[in-house]
């Protein structure tokens, strides 16, 4: 497999979106999720095998509002695919009706 690799705009809840690219950092996988909704950019995480989960994130463009609970990756190896999950919830454009998500937003194999 060839780095980086790329794994575009997975809707996590109302207009919020997931976009993670994973690469090769100092022979390390990393990956580094933007979080976007149609009001502009919300964030970004970066994950590695050093610091593999990050937990109680809040971003907000506007009135909108992510939550994250919680954002895991594991990295590929061997025949271990690797993964990027993540679980929170987030409003609508106005900051009203809060809806939980729980997706897998990258996976990739070696």
């Amino acid at each position: 497999m060839s780095y980086p690799v790329n794994f575009p705009d997975v809707l996590l809840v109302n207009t919020i979106t997931a976009s993670t690219t994973v690469a090769l950092v100092n022979g390390m996988q990393v990956s580094t999720t933007e979080f976007k909704t149609s009001a502009g950019l919300l964030g970004t995480v970066t994950l590695s095998p050093v610091q593999p989960t990050a937990t109680n994130i809040e971003m907000k463009v506007g009135n909108q509002v992510l939550q994250i609970a919680k954002i895991n990756f594991q990295a590929a190896f061997g025949l271990v695919s690797g993964e990027v999950t993540c679980s929170g919830s987030g409003t609508d454009p106005q900051g009203k009706d809060p809806a939980p998500f729980q997706k897998q937003i990258a996976t990739w194999n070696n």
